[in-house]
């Protein structure tokens, strides 16, 4: 059994990298959950961006 102790700290991701990871996740071909692992984002962080990305709002961050 192993025991975590301690306090795991969040990543923080500039908009830039967010922006980047969704572009190669709607690449033709790719495997969306392939590319969550590469970056080691969950499925449902990268499906946020995606659909933040969709509706404008990672772009507005940028501003």
């Amino acid at each position: 059994m192993e025991i975590i102790s301690g306090v795991e700290r969040r990543r923080q991701w500039r908009v830039a990298d967010k922006l980047r990871i969704v572009a190669e996740a709607e690449c033709p071909g790719a495997c969306f959950v392939e590319v969550a692992r590469r970056h080691e984002v969950s499925r449902s962080v990268l499906w946020a961006w995606r659909k933040q990305a969709r509706q404008g709002v990672l772009v507005w961050l940028c501003y």
